[in-house]
């Protein structure tokens, strides 16, 4: 928000460019005080005029394609970038940006053309292999991505997000242990961050370190009691640790805690279930159905649980707004069959109880 010296100097240089549309500073400076106050529409159109003055001007095509970005409009952010290394300006936050807008459509190539010449610039920025982590590891490229994190922690111990970004990789190769230990050093650096201890109880869980994964859980819901994720992954671990009373306790509290939320009430209906209580199951299952009447999976389960209790009539029902909802689900239609040729077949041999 401006205050009154910003307003004065904004009106002073908007009348400035009226006066002499062709003087550059005035756009630059006008432009500045409103994407310094995320006005970006604002902005873009000052720096969108001084482009019909100035076409090759650096710093407008510059902001355009980080205001682009912001805006989420990639496309077009990648256009205001090119045009600046078109000038023939090679510029490591550019080759960066470009990567990042490239990342964001899905062009795996286009983004690590654009960051390995950023690289070209710098070879010891750690912005740059941390991009490049994440470009592999959002095509499951693990083991590439690893060798990129690993890369940006070495040049960067003082940053925190190096040693999740590095942690996470590692659970997903299965290499628990040493990334509870990698958040337990991203916690040392951030110690008021609240996710941080989770992503390392869930990580001690992952490796069955269950004294720590517990303590952790602990401290983290003690601090953050209105955590909801919290609940959950406690929940999830007292479940693999088969303490079923105190993981239901768990899952309950997320329910309190965010009665909204349909991953507490999915987790104690699979609970329930794999308990082959499948009456507490279906209410749980129902009150899923309740809050997200489009979610054809919660259909499924309302239906197998059905099936358990011999109810047919019932599961079919579940099982064909699964269909209505999931119709290209090839799985899903093959089980709705089967249920209602079992109902034809019980019902043909006279057994009322299963055809009801």
């Amino acid at each position: 928000m401006k205050n009154n010296k910003e307003k004065q100097l904004t009106e002073n240089l908007i009348k400035k460019i009226v006066d002499n549309p062709n003087e550059s500073d005035n756009y630059l400076q006008l432009g500045s005080i409103y994407f310094q106050n995320s006005e970006f529409e604002h902005a873009a159109h000052v720096y969108e005029s001084l482009l019909s003055v100035e076409p090759d001007n650096y710093v407008a095509l510059t902001n355009l394609g980080s205001i682009c970005f912001i805006n989420k409009e990639y496309n077009q952010a990648i256009n205001y970038y090119s045009r600046v290394t078109n000038l023939g300006i090679d510029n490591l936050s550019i080759y960066f940006n470009l990567g990042n807008a490239f990342a964001e459509i899905g062009e795996f190539r286009q983004a690590m053309s654009n960051y390995i010449k950023a690289l070209n610039i710098d070879k010891n920025n750690y912005q740059v292999y941390s991009a490049i982590g994440m470009l592999h590891q959002d095509n499951k490229n693990y083991e590439e991505a690893l060798i990129y994190y690993e890369k940006a922690l070495k040049l960067r111990k003082d940053i925190p997000d190096n040693y999740v970004n590095l942690a996470f990789i590692l659970t997903k190769l299965g290499k628990n242990g040493t990334a509870a230990e990698l958040f337990e050093d991203a916690m040392k650096l951030a110690p008021n961050n609240s996710l941080y201890p989770l992503h390392c109880a869930n990580a001690y869980s992952s490796d069955k370190n269950y004294i720590k994964a517990n303590q952790l859980f602990e401290s983290v819901i003690s601090k953050n009691p209105s955590l909801y994720q919290a609940y959950i992954c406690y929940g999830i671990s007292l479940y693999e640790q088969e303490n079923i009373e105190k993981s239901i306790e768990m899952y309950n509290k997320a329910i309190n805690v965010s009665p909204d939320s349909v991953n507490g009430y999915l987790l104690l209906g699979n609970l329930y279930c794999s308990e082959q209580k499948f009456d507490e199951a279906i209410e749980y299952y129902k009150k899923v159905v309740e809050l997200q009447p489009a979610y054809s999976n919660a259909y499924t389960l309302l239906g197998n649980s059905y099936v358990m209790l011999k109810d047919l009539r019932s599961a079919i029902s579940m099982y064909k707004q699964a269909v209505d909802i999931d119709s290209d689900n090839d799985e899903i239609k093959l089980i709705y069959i089967e249920i209602i040729q079992e109902y034809i077949k019980n019902r043909d041999n006279g057994d009322s109880q299963n055809a009801a």
